[in-house]
């Protein structure tokens, strides 16, 4: 039973991080980034609004490699 409510926890974490994530990316999130009106910026040397983009993508891949190695896993059928 503990095992589970784990699972549970973990589960509404990603969630919210997953959520979080895909409101901040391509979302109202990149207005922060790159204001309406204003000259681009860039970052590393490459416009700050795709580096932005990558950076929330990439965050949304971890949740979902997370959800996928702790919480969907098969659980062993004998024990």
């Amino acid at each position: 039973m503990k095992k589970e409510s784990k699972r549970e926890k973990l589960a509404i974490v990603l969630i919210v991080i997953f959520l979080f994530a895909l409101i901040m990316g391509p979302g109202p999130g990149s207005l922060f980034i790159n204001p309406h009106g204003s000259e681009p910026k860039f970052w590393f040397g490459m416009p700050a609004l795709y580096v932005w983009a990558v950076f929330w993508f990439l965050v949304e891949a971890g949740v979902i490699l997370i959800a996928a190695k702790f919480i969907w896993k098969r659980e062993d059928e004998n024990g």
